[in-house]
C-alpha cells in the first residue's frame, strides 16, 4: 500500500462515508444538504451531481470559513449541516472530508466511491451547460487507464 492510500485509510477511520444509493436517496429526502464536489475546476465542467456546489480541493480550508478571497459564504455558515464531499472516487474527498472534520464540521461525510460509482448505479450528472452526460461516455472517461508515464518504474527485485 503507497503512502497515499495509507493516508485515505487513516481519514476513514474517522470520516463517515454515504453510498451512491444511500445518497441519492438522501437527495430526494433533504432539502439542506450540501453536496460539496472538491474536484478539479475541469473534471466539474465536465460531469457532476446536479445541485453541488464547486470548491476545489485546493481552496477548501479557505472557502470554508470567513474573511478569505476564497470564503464560499453556504459553507462558511454550514458547520452543522449535513455535506456530503464528492471526488472521482472517494480517496480525495475523504481526506478533504478530515480536514473539514478538523475545522469543526460536525456532519460531514465522503461520497464512498465517489462521481465513479454514482455513475455505476446510473444516477444522473450534468456539464457545466447543464447538459445530462451520457452514462456511457461518463463511464469512458472516470475509468480511463493511467498513463504509461505516470506508472512506477519497473525494479528488479533480484539480489
Amino acid at each position: 500500500m503507497d503512502d497515499y492510500q495509507r493516508l485515505v485509510e487513516k481519514a476513514l477511520k474517522t470520516v463517515n462515508e454515504v453510498t451512491p444509493w444511500d445518497l441519492e436517496e438522501e437527495i430526494q429526502k433533504k432539502t439542506g444538504l450540501i453536496l460539496l464536489d472538491i474536484r478539479e475546476q475541469n473534471e466539474f465542467d465536465m460531469m457532476h451531481i446536479k445541485h453541488s456546489i464547486h470548491v476545489p480541493r485546493g481552496v477548501l480550508e479557505g472557502a470554508c470559513v470567513w474573511n478569505y478571497d476564497d470564503t464560499v459564504p453556504k459553507l462558511a455558515q454550514a458547520r452543522n449541516q449535513d455535506i456530503v464531499v464528492i471526488c472521482r472516487s472517494g480517496n480525495r474527498s475523504a481526506l478533504a472530508a478530515l480536514t473539514m472534520q478538523q475545522m469543526g464540521f460536525t456532519k460531514v461525510h465522503s461520497l464512498k466511491m465517489g462521481i465513479k460509482g454514482w455513475n455505476d448505479n446510473d444516477f444522473e450528472m450534468e456539464n457545466a451547460n447543464h447538459t445530462i452526460i451520457d452514462i456511457d461516455q461518463a463511464d469512458k472517461w472516470l475509468n480511463r487507464a493511467v498513463s504509461e508515464d505516470k506508472l512506477a518504474p519497473y525494479k528488479n527485485n533480484i539480489n
